[in-house]
């Protein structure tokens, strides 16, 4: 199964925010979508969420229309992690969670699923989420997320913005630890970032954007050329070589 946009424009205020993206995201591959701020990242996330309408152009969940798809049957397939998840009712952690679980009738908190997570990734499951750190906060919405596409592999993607930028480096191993056992398992993923570093690590494709357009995609080697990142971000890259792995660093203005 896969998502895909074909053609896909999305013009606010006469100002197009989107122009023309072509992007398929195939079950079972890890897509990282790259570029500075305001290049319509995020808003691209929303329309193959279905949340946001294309101007021009389609969106195709497995041949349908998102927005042609029940709420509660797209909420099966897509986990959508956005970059901001207000929420101000002191709920704990393991009721959160177990929001993800309610397209599938289980939303008490107390299911296999939320409780696998809850252990997983040693989230006090009692605490209210309203007293947690941002990072502990970010932890509990990614388990949310995890839990609407657990165990079902090829029939479900994630759409995650930003996942691991308040995670320390224990839990951002751990997440794309995860990300990595789910894509095996044949679920398809999209994941926005700029950290270029572990988006090379991490992705089987690169999808790079700057002003609402794609300047390069392709897996790693093809999409994080040197030219292609200096397009995007228009400034010096300089790539570090340590063994058998690389490392991207802009250029400081003198």
């Amino acid at each position: 199964m896969n998502l895909s946009a074909r053609n896909t424009s999305f013009i606010l205020r006469n100002r197009a925010i989107l122009s023309d993206i072509n992007l398929e995201v195939q079950g079972g591959k890890i897509t990282v979508l790259l570029g500075p701020n305001g290049a319509g990242k995020s808003t691209l996330l929303k329309i193959l969420s279905g949340y946001l309408k294309p101007t021009d152009g389609e969106v195709l969940i497995a041949g349908y229309n998102p927005q042609k798809i029940s709420l509660q049957a797209r909420a099966k397939i897509l986990g959508v992690l956005t970059q901001r998840n207000s929420l101000e009712f002191p709920f704990t952690a393991r009721e959160v969670i177990a929001m993800g679980r309610m397209p599938f009738g289980q939303s008490e908190g107390f299911d296999e699923v939320t409780q696998e997570l809850l252990s997983m990734f040693g989230v006090a499951a009692d605490q209210s989420y309203l007293t947690m750190s941002g990072g502990e906060q970010q932890l509990v919405q990614l388990c949310r997320v995890f839990a609407q596409v657990w165990g079902r592999g090829s029939e479900a993607f994630l759409l995650l913005d930003e996942p691991m930028t308040a995670l320390d480096l224990r839990h951002q191993s751990k997440i794309a630890s995860t990300l990595r056992k789910l894509s095996s398992q044949g679920l398809g993923q999209l994941v926005v970032m700029h950290d270029i570093n572990l988006a090379a690590e991490l992705a089987d494709d690169i999808v790079l954007m700057s002003h609402g357009k794609v300047v390069a995609k392709g897996s790693v080697a093809e999409a994080l050329k040197i030219e292609n990142l200096e397009r995007t971000f228009d400034t010096v890259i300089n790539q570090l070589g340590r063994g058998s792995e690389r490392y991207f660093r802009a250029e400081l203005e003198k």
